[in-house]
Protein backbone atom coordinates (compact mmCIF):
# COMPACT_ATOMS: atom_id res chain seq x y z
CA UNK A 1 0.00 0.00 0.00
CA UNK A 2 1.21 3.51 -0.75
CA UNK A 3 0.76 6.28 1.81
CA UNK A 4 0.80 10.06 1.67
CA UNK A 5 0.31 13.01 3.99
CA UNK A 6 -3.27 14.05 4.63
CA UNK A 7 -3.63 17.80 4.06
CA UNK A 8 -1.90 19.82 6.77
CA UNK A 9 -2.34 17.14 9.43
CA UNK A 10 0.94 15.25 9.22
CA UNK A 11 -1.10 12.03 9.27
CA UNK A 12 0.11 9.31 6.87
CA UNK A 13 -2.86 7.73 5.17
CA UNK A 14 -3.27 5.05 2.55
CA UNK A 15 -3.79 6.45 -0.92
CA UNK A 16 -6.79 4.17 -1.14
CA UNK A 17 -9.30 5.01 1.57
CA UNK A 18 -12.40 3.24 2.81
CA UNK A 19 -15.61 5.18 2.25
CA UNK A 20 -17.96 3.71 4.84
CA UNK A 21 -21.32 4.88 3.46
CA UNK A 22 -22.19 1.33 2.29
CA UNK A 23 -22.02 0.16 5.92
CA UNK A 24 -25.07 2.35 6.47
CA UNK A 25 -27.04 0.68 3.66
CA UNK A 26 -26.72 3.81 1.51
CA UNK A 27 -26.47 1.81 -1.73
CA UNK A 28 -28.46 -1.26 -0.75
CA UNK A 29 -28.67 -3.53 2.25
CA UNK A 30 -25.34 -4.78 3.58
CA UNK A 31 -25.05 -7.68 5.97
CA UNK A 32 -23.42 -6.54 9.23
CA UNK A 33 -20.98 -9.45 9.34
CA UNK A 34 -19.99 -8.89 5.71
CA UNK A 35 -19.37 -5.23 6.45
CA UNK A 36 -17.11 -6.11 9.39
CA UNK A 37 -15.18 -8.59 7.23
CA UNK A 38 -14.74 -5.88 4.61
CA UNK A 39 -13.32 -3.45 7.20
CA UNK A 40 -10.95 -6.15 8.52
CA UNK A 41 -9.83 -7.04 5.00
CA UNK A 42 -9.12 -3.38 4.25
CA UNK A 43 -7.01 -3.09 7.41
CA UNK A 44 -5.18 -6.33 6.59
CA UNK A 45 -4.33 -4.95 3.13
CA UNK A 46 -2.90 -1.74 4.62
CA UNK A 47 -5.84 0.62 4.14
CA UNK A 48 -5.81 2.87 7.17
CA UNK A 49 -8.04 5.82 6.18
CA UNK A 50 -11.74 5.37 6.98
CA UNK A 51 -14.26 8.09 6.13
CA UNK A 52 -17.81 8.01 7.50
CA UNK A 53 -20.57 10.42 8.53
CA UNK A 54 -23.69 10.53 10.70
CA UNK A 55 -25.64 11.08 7.46
CA UNK A 56 -24.67 7.64 6.10
CA UNK A 57 -27.44 5.34 7.22
CA UNK A 58 -28.51 8.03 9.73
CA UNK A 59 -25.87 6.81 12.19
CA UNK A 60 -25.82 3.16 11.13
CA UNK A 61 -22.54 3.42 9.18
CA UNK A 62 -20.76 4.95 12.18
CA UNK A 63 -22.21 2.27 14.47
CA UNK A 64 -21.11 -0.58 12.21
CA UNK A 65 -17.66 0.91 11.57
CA UNK A 66 -17.12 1.44 15.28
CA UNK A 67 -18.05 -2.17 16.01
CA UNK A 68 -15.77 -3.44 13.24
CA UNK A 69 -12.83 -1.41 14.61
CA UNK A 70 -13.11 -2.78 18.16
CA UNK A 71 -9.61 -3.96 19.06
CA UNK A 72 -8.17 -2.41 15.88
CA UNK A 73 -8.91 1.30 16.34
CA UNK A 74 -5.16 1.99 16.65
CA UNK A 75 -4.72 0.84 13.03
CA UNK A 76 -7.17 3.38 11.61
CA UNK A 77 -7.13 7.05 10.79
CA UNK A 78 -10.78 7.77 11.44
CA UNK A 79 -12.62 10.63 9.74
CA UNK A 80 -16.25 11.55 10.31
CA UNK A 81 -18.38 14.60 9.76
CA UNK A 82 -20.93 16.98 11.24
CA UNK A 83 -23.61 19.28 9.91
CA UNK A 84 -25.54 17.00 7.57
CA UNK A 85 -27.93 14.52 9.13
CA UNK A 86 -30.42 13.61 6.38
CA UNK A 87 -31.11 14.34 2.72
CA UNK A 88 -32.17 17.91 3.46
CA UNK A 89 -31.34 18.20 7.19
CA UNK A 90 -28.40 20.51 7.84
CA UNK A 91 -27.45 22.07 11.18
CA UNK A 92 -24.06 23.68 11.65
CA UNK A 93 -24.92 25.42 14.93
CA UNK A 94 -22.42 25.18 17.78
CA UNK A 95 -24.89 23.25 19.94
CA UNK A 96 -25.63 20.67 17.24
CA UNK A 97 -21.95 20.19 16.38
CA UNK A 98 -21.16 19.57 20.07
CA UNK A 99 -23.98 17.02 20.35
CA UNK A 100 -22.96 15.46 17.05
CA UNK A 101 -19.37 14.83 18.09
CA UNK A 102 -20.54 13.10 21.28
CA UNK A 103 -22.96 10.95 19.27
CA UNK A 104 -20.22 10.04 16.78
CA UNK A 105 -17.72 9.21 19.52
CA UNK A 106 -20.27 6.88 21.11
CA UNK A 107 -21.24 5.18 17.82
CA UNK A 108 -17.61 4.85 16.73
CA UNK A 109 -16.58 3.49 20.16
CA UNK A 110 -13.61 5.81 20.46
CA UNK A 111 -12.53 8.71 22.63
CA UNK A 112 -11.20 10.84 19.74
CA UNK A 113 -11.73 11.39 16.03
CA UNK A 114 -8.70 11.92 13.84
CA UNK A 115 -10.42 14.19 11.31
CA UNK A 116 -13.72 15.98 11.97
CA UNK A 117 -15.25 17.57 8.87
CA UNK A 118 -18.07 20.00 8.20
CA UNK A 119 -20.19 17.97 5.74
CA UNK A 120 -21.44 19.48 2.46
CA UNK A 121 -20.81 23.10 3.40
CA UNK A 122 -22.40 24.53 0.23
CA UNK A 123 -25.91 23.85 1.55
CA UNK A 124 -25.75 26.58 4.21
CA UNK A 125 -24.40 30.11 4.33
CA UNK A 126 -20.64 30.43 4.18
CA UNK A 127 -20.85 32.81 7.16
CA UNK A 128 -22.39 30.03 9.27
CA UNK A 129 -19.43 27.77 8.50
CA UNK A 130 -16.82 30.50 8.96
CA UNK A 131 -18.23 32.18 12.07
CA UNK A 132 -19.81 29.27 13.97
CA UNK A 133 -19.01 25.79 12.66
CA UNK A 134 -15.23 26.05 12.27
CA UNK A 135 -14.68 27.90 15.59
CA UNK A 136 -16.75 25.24 17.38
CA UNK A 137 -14.77 22.49 15.70
CA UNK A 138 -11.52 24.18 16.79
CA UNK A 139 -12.85 24.20 20.37
CA UNK A 140 -13.43 20.46 20.10
CA UNK A 141 -9.88 20.13 18.86
CA UNK A 142 -8.53 22.01 21.88
CA UNK A 143 -10.61 19.73 24.11
CA UNK A 144 -8.95 16.66 22.53
CA UNK A 145 -12.12 15.21 21.05
CA UNK A 146 -10.86 15.71 17.50
CA UNK A 147 -7.30 15.90 16.25
CA UNK A 148 -7.84 17.85 13.02
CA UNK A 149 -10.69 19.61 11.24
CA UNK A 150 -11.76 19.99 7.64
CA UNK A 151 -14.54 20.92 5.25
CA UNK A 152 -16.23 18.87 2.54
CA UNK A 153 -18.40 19.70 -0.43
CA UNK A 154 -18.87 19.61 -4.16
CA UNK A 155 -18.45 23.24 -5.20
CA UNK A 156 -14.74 24.08 -5.35
CA UNK A 157 -15.33 27.84 -5.29
CA UNK A 158 -17.27 27.58 -2.03
CA UNK A 159 -14.61 25.37 -0.46
CA UNK A 160 -11.93 27.84 -1.60
CA UNK A 161 -13.70 30.89 -0.17
CA UNK A 162 -14.20 29.20 3.19
CA UNK A 163 -10.58 28.02 3.33
CA UNK A 164 -9.35 31.53 2.50
CA UNK A 165 -11.47 33.01 5.29
CA UNK A 166 -10.65 30.51 8.05
CA UNK A 167 -7.84 27.95 8.28
CA UNK A 168 -8.73 24.27 8.02
CA UNK A 169 -6.51 21.21 8.00
CA UNK A 170 -8.14 19.38 5.09
CA UNK A 171 -10.51 20.00 2.21
CA UNK A 172 -12.42 17.08 0.71
CA UNK A 173 -14.20 17.55 -2.59
CA UNK A 174 -16.29 14.83 -4.12
CA UNK A 175 -16.11 16.57 -7.50
CA UNK A 176 -16.65 14.22 -10.40
CA UNK A 177 -13.44 13.23 -12.23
Amino acid sequence: MEYSNLGRTGLRVSKLGFGAAPLGNEFGTMDTAEGARTVHCALDLGINFFDVAPYYGRGLAEERLGQALVGRRHEAVLATKCGRYDIDAFDFSADRIRRSVEESLRRLRTDYIDLYQAHDVEFVSERKIIEEAIPTMRELQREGKVRFIGITGLQLKVLGRIAEAVPVDTILSYARY
